[in-house]
């Protein structure tokens, strides 16, 4: 029998989620690959795991019985992976690094760069993450460390801020904004707006709409998306702009970038609170010197930590 742990991790997503859209976003996925994936495992076991309605998906009865084991055998690929990340791997030091989307590019380069520069013995190894795996991740040990943004929630962890990057607008290239280079916070009040699913980071989304309320601006979100791709482009659309924080920018046809005055975006480095290994301790000073590419040259924005490598106080 050939079990794949991604089909048992599209099987438990459904059953939380009650519903393969939603599954589906949470893990980064299509709509027709969590169907694919279920379909194969129901192949596999020989059973039919899911009663799918238009109203509803729950489990069948031998889904029920199948679900309980299916949790253990993930809890078990993750104590291995725990192990794995905790064993001893000979005279390299190794590191290992998430990053959330916004933090991928103008982080993960310059970071292995410096590192293989200044201390080749240590090995760098990175994994990308989606917001509410930053913690477990921490936790479960298959990271040492994540270059993040503000977790907006308070946890066992140690956080300091090492940039704070200014905030960018993508908006259509018709769009009035489009021929400015900066506008103030209060300008987006009403706005038509896009924003990535709340599911994708509850915590964050709540926390960013309670930001805009005490602050008198009306956050009017036309259309959520399942990815930053898909944001920008309903935004290239015109149906609404989509802010992003500045190194997570990349150039591209049929948008305009504006920055927004008094809207920064702070990247951290997270990790746990157990005292951390040699290794770890350069890594973290080869981050706290990153310079982030952020590529909006034509905009003029004020000396921030972004564009001198000088840490912020977290």
């Amino acid at each position: 029998m050939d079990l794949r742990l991604a089909h048992l991790r599209s099987l438990v997503a459904v059953v939380e989620e009650g519903h393969f859209g939603r599954a589906a976003r949470m893990l980064g996925l299509s709509q027709p690959q969590v169907t694919r994936q279920i379909r194969a495992l129901e192949d596999e076991l020989g059973l039919v795991l899911l009663d799918r309605t238009a109203r509803r998906t729950q489990l069948t009865p031998g889904g029920r019985a199948v679900l309980p084991a299916v949790r253990d055998a993930l809890d078990a690929a993750a104590r291995v992976r725990s192990a794995a990340d905790a064993a001893p791997r000979g005279a390299a030091d190794r590191v290992a690094v998430g990053f959330i989307w916004s933090t991928l590019a103008g982080y993960l380069g310059p970071l292995v760069a410096a590192v293989n520069g200044r201390h080749p013995a240590i090995d760098i190894s990175v994994r990308q993450l989606r917001w509410l795996e930053i913690l477990p991740a921490l936790r479960h040990r298959s990271v040492d460390l994540v270059i993040g943004r503000t977790m907006h929630e308070s946890s066992e962890m140690v956080a300091e801020t090492i940039a704070d990057e200014p905030s960018m607008l993508v908006v259509a290239e018709d769009h009035p904004f489009a021929g400015r280079r900066t506008i103030a916070l209060t300008e987006l009040d009403g706005e038509p707006v896009i924003a990535l699913h709340r599911s994708l980071s509850p915590v964050a989304y709540d926390a960013v709409s309670e930001a805009a309320r005490k602050a008198g601006i009306e956050r009017r979100v036309v259309q959520h998306a399942a990815s930053p791709q898909e944001a920008i482009a309903l935004a290239g659309a015109g149906i609404g702009v989509y802010r992003l924080p500045g190194s997570a920018v990349t150039p591209r046809a049929g948008v305009a970038l504006v920055e927004i005055l008094g809207a920064s975006s702070p990247v951290w480095l997270i990790r746990r609170p157990d005292p951390p290994s040699p290794a770890l301790l350069r890594v973290i000073d080869c981050a706290r010197e990153i310079v982030p590419f952020t590529p909006t040259p034509d905009v003029d924005r004020p000396t921030t930590a972004a564009t001198t490598g000088r840490p912020t106080p977290g």
